[in-house]
């Protein structure tokens, strides 16, 4: 998903998920066959579910790493 899509997702904003992979390394965007960053919609919600949990930011980044990324 678009950086747009993940930030509505979370309720947050594009400039705070590039602070975030910036201060924790996550998330980290991947390029689709077009160029364009994309974030893995696996990894969106999982952060979002963990974020709803009240836990803290790097916690819920912690958390979200745990779930595994669907290959190919």
């Amino acid at each position: 998903m678009t950086a747009e899509a993940a930030a509505a997702l979370l309720g947050t904003s594009p400039t705070i998920l590039a602070l975030w992979e910036k201060r924790f390394g996550y998330p980290i965007p991947e390029p689709n066959d077009h160029g364009e960053q994309l974030y893995a919609d696996e990894a969106m919600i999982a952060l979002r579910d963990a974020l709803n949990c009240q836990l803290s930011i790097p916690a819920a980044i912690s958390q979200a790493r745990r779930i595994p990324r669907r290959s190919g």
